[in-house]
């Protein structure tokens, strides 16, 4: 007696093969948000860690009469050993390297402004962590950041931007009204979330993780007018790019 062969047809593959991908194509767009608010999620943690650890270094500071550790303009009378007030920052990079002190990592002579934190807080979401401190790069680090903070500046103002964020449209100088405006996202860097969302940290401490379609001024400034004060040294946006 012939036994009959059982298994799937090449039809029959097909087919399930067939579902599969209508399955998957229909899955795509809900696995693909959900990946992108868990990265929104991790990288507003990593940035509020980043301004908390900032804030504790700065009240260190004040008790000693020292400026804070946001970056600053070169300062004349800075004490030899404060790099971050002495040597100014130009760019993103040169700030974080100070902050970390990353030219000393591995020696004794290694004093980093912030503890409690290492490097992984700079990066996330597409954007790498560098392999060792002294290592660091403008590719591992997410964050535009302002300089020249002050406690005349308004808290709604942010501190630590994605670097997918087109700071251009910020408010650094004059009166903001508390008018809307769209703020292009992906334009100078496509990590980390490029078009799709985008994560800043107010000077207040608010944590903002927004997609798209919120990413105007309004949403970044609660709405809220206020002005920038004169300043000896105004307030700008680094970038990580060297510059």
């Amino acid at each position: 007696m012939n036994k009959k062969n059982k298994g799937f047809t090449l039809v029959e593959l097909l087919v399930v093969i067939g579902i599969l991908g209508i399955l998957m194509g229909a899955l795509f767009p809900a696995i693909s948000s959900a990946m992108v608010k868990a990265n929104l999620s991790a990288c507003g943690m990593r940035g509020r860690n980043l301004f908390v650890a900032i804030t504790a270094a700065n009240t260190e500071r004040e008790a000693l009469g020292l400026g804070n550790c946001w970056p600053q303009e070169a300062q004349e009378n800075a004490d030899e050993n404060d790099k971050i007030a002495k040597q100014g920052t130009p760019d993103a990079l040169t700030y974080f390297k100070y902050l970390f002190d990353t030219d000393n990592f591995g020696k004794e002579t290694w004093k980093p402004y912030v503890s409690g934190i290492d490097i992984g807080v700079l990066a996330g979401a597409g954007v790498p962590v560098a392999a060792k401190p002294d290592q660091l790069q403008s590719k591992n680090i997410l964050w535009t950041v302002l300089s020249n903070v002050s406690d005349e500046l308004d808290d709604v103002l942010p501190v630590l931007v994605s670097r997918n964020l087109d700071d251009s449209k910020l408010v650094v100088s004059g009166t903001y009204s508390g008018d809307s405006q769209d703020i292009e996202l992906g334009k100078v860097n496509a990590t980390p979330f490029g078009n799709k969302a985008f994560v800043c940290i107010r000077k207040g401490g608010a944590v903002i993780t927004q997609t798209s379609k919120y990413a105007t001024t309004g949403i970044i400034y609660n709405r809220q007018s206020f002005t920038i004060p004169t300043l000896d040294h105004p307030p700008k946006y680094l970038r990580p790019e060297a510059k």
